[in-house]
């Protein structure tokens, strides 16, 4: 469990747990605080944007207002947590990322990738983990076009991207146990990342996406252990409150990294899954690396964020059914249907396949490190720019363009009984339960192999097992070339 790498199912599992620690320690602090008590998930954009405001403060000593029209100075100790699971991964499994050597090009895309995502969460009101895996738990409206939106852009930027001749990079997880099999067995493209002459650490991009990381988190958490004005901060919040926060976004960071659990994956797995199924010599020719053409094809990804969906939105009905505790995610304008949720939802798509990760995804991979999420990251500070340098036309346009004004959930918009509306959770966490079982289940028959193995071994694991089930030839079944020869593309 602590050395190998972990099915995305059980991944799911874990960060349905961490979702449950987070909300049991938020309800506990707003109880205390006096503060709003509602269930609300895990979520991290306005989190990272205090936290940018205070490395402003630090570095700038008050002389600058690029983050304080909007955002206080403070800490998140989820991020921190997140960050924290993936550097304890690296230690478990006595691996770190650093390895991994992505081209200028791909470190350029990343940097974009980050801008457009850190904009998207401004306009949709949050990240993908915030709509997927909070807000459709919760039933949100906005949720549901922000994951169609990005899920449709997800795919067309993946397509787009594979113009460039980088769809070797897109891969949930990179591994040196995996990358040795797959020279041995010819897969191209599954080692295109691999340079046994790469010197990670006399690479300037890296150190300068280091030295960003490292003085950001730096920052917050000193602040966080000492500073009486950090909120959040262990002088306002107490040792439990940050123990429940910080435990979460470790268990939740530790889950991602063992897996490459993410949302991106997830919503573009369901789309492209019956597009390789249907051809997927054209993804290989593509050069979509063969562990990836798997793991979608399999619905592997989706599998995981529909585990910790069901797991979270049980635990919220319960909550909300037993103590009559409202449901969250109702801030005005922000979680009200509007254009942003659109347009973010476009950005958040793109930017996200872009990074190779999530908001979420990139915080584990910053613990990994991954040479382009520390540049990517770099892109994150600067795409929160043009939504608090005009924060107030930002405001305006989105308070314009609102759809549904009052009604943030489904249940909300069909009743106003509260006993009807708790009745027809259940059948919505029903619904849940039914697609995680349609998941399992088409994940089985396409892969042609027992649900146990979809359940209980990790993604590489699968990778090898059908390829030795198969019995052919490594370039019949990754469709490329064996390894010291050209590829196709």
């Amino acid at each position: 469990m602590l050395r190998k790498q972990w099915s995305f199912f059980w991944a799911g599992v874990a960060f349905g747990a961490a979702q449950i620690i987070f909300m049991i320690g938020d309800l506990l602090h707003a109880m205390r605080s006096g503060g709003h008590v509602a269930i609300d998930p895990l979520r991290v954009t306005t989190g990272l944007g205090q936290m940018f405001r205070g490395l402003e403060l630090f570095l700038f000593r008050g002389q600058t207002n690029l983050y304080g029209q909007v955002f206080k100075p403070d800490v998140w100790w989820p991020i921190v947590g997140m960050v924290l699971g993936g550097l304890l991964v690296g230690l478990a499994e006595k691996e770190f990322r650093s390895w991994v050597k992505y081209s200028p090009r791909m470190l350029l895309v990343s940097f974009i990738g980050g801008f457009l995502f850190s904009y998207g969460t401004r306009l949709a009101g949050g990240c993908t983990l915030h709509h997927l895996l909070g807000g459709i738990p919760l039933m949100q409206i906005d949720s549901f076009v922000v994951v169609l939106t990005m899920s449709l852009t997800g795919l067309l930027t993946f397509f787009l991207l594979t113009r460039l001749n980088i769809a070797s990079n897109f891969k949930h997880q990179e591994t040196l146990s995996y990358i040795h099999e797959a020279r041995r067995m010819g897969l191209t493209s599954d080692i295109m990342n691999y340079d046994p002459d790469y010197r990670p650490w006399r690479d300037p991009w890296r150190l300068l996406g280091a030295a960003f990381a490292l003085s950001l988190f730096g920052v917050a958490v000193y602040n966080g252990l000492f500073n009486p004005a950090y909120k959040n901060g262990l002088l306002n919040g107490g040792w439990l409150y940050v123990f429940l926060t910080l435990g979460a976004g470790t268990l939740a960071g530790f889950a991602m990294a063992k897996s490459g659990f993410g949302t991106e994956c997830a919503t573009v797995s369901v789309e492209a899954s019956g597009l390789i199924k249907k051809d997927e010599g054209r993804f290989a020719r593509l050069g979509v690396p063969a562990i990836t053409r798997t793991l979608f094809r399999g619905l592997l990804p989706f599998i995981g964020v529909m585990t910790s969906i069901v797991i979270t939105n049980l635990f919220i009905w319960l909550v909300w059914t037993l103590f009559n505790i409202p449901l969250g995610h109702h801030t005005a304008i922000k979680e009200q249907l509007n254009a942003g949720h659109l347009i973010g939802g476009a950005l958040l798509g793109a930017g996200a396949v872009m990074l190779i990760g999530c908001e979420i995804r990139s915080y584990m991979r910053l613990g990994l490190l991954y040479s382009n999420t520390l540049v990517g990251f770099i892109g994150f500070a600067f795409g929160y720019l043009p939504y608090t340098l005009f924060y107030k036309a930002h405001e305006a346009f989105l308070k314009a363009t609102i759809v549904l004004p009052g009604a943030y959930n489904w249940v909300e918009l069909f009743s106003a009984n509260p006993g009807l509306q708790k009745i027809l959770g259940l059948f919505y966490s029903a619904l849940l339960v039914l697609i995680l079982v349609w998941a399992l289940r088409t994940s089985s028959r396409n892969l042609g192999v027992p649900l146990a193995q979809i359940i209980g071994l990790n993604t590489e694991e699968l990778q090898l097992s059908l390829l030795e089930k198969k019995g052919l030839p490594p370039e019949t079944v990754s469709g490329l070339k064996p390894a010291g020869q050209p590829a196709d593309d």
